[in-house]
């Protein structure tokens, strides 16, 4: 595997799936490191998400918009 950049660190693997899975959604390879050694031994040190060198500057920016709320009034009846 060629040399990823950790662009974030979790203690909750749920924080840490939710985050693999915004990248993902983007179009970006992530590595979740540590995963599962923490199946094994719950506690295990933090989750590392990690990218390709050219993909963690928009993964930061990514990591780093909090997104949009949806309010009541931007939902769309069907």
């Amino acid at each position: 595997m060629p040399d990823m950049v950790t662009v974030a660190n979790f203690v909750e693997p749920l924080e840490a799936e939710m985050a693999k899975l915004r990248l993902q959604s983007a179009g970006i390879t992530v590595f979740l490191s540590g995963e599962n050694a923490r199946i094994m031994e719950p506690g295990l040190g933090p989750l590392q998400l990690q990218v390709m060198p050219e993909e963690a500057e928009d993964a930061r920016a990514i990591l780093a918009d909090p997104g949009r709320e949806t309010q009541p009034e931007d939902v769309q009846a069907s």
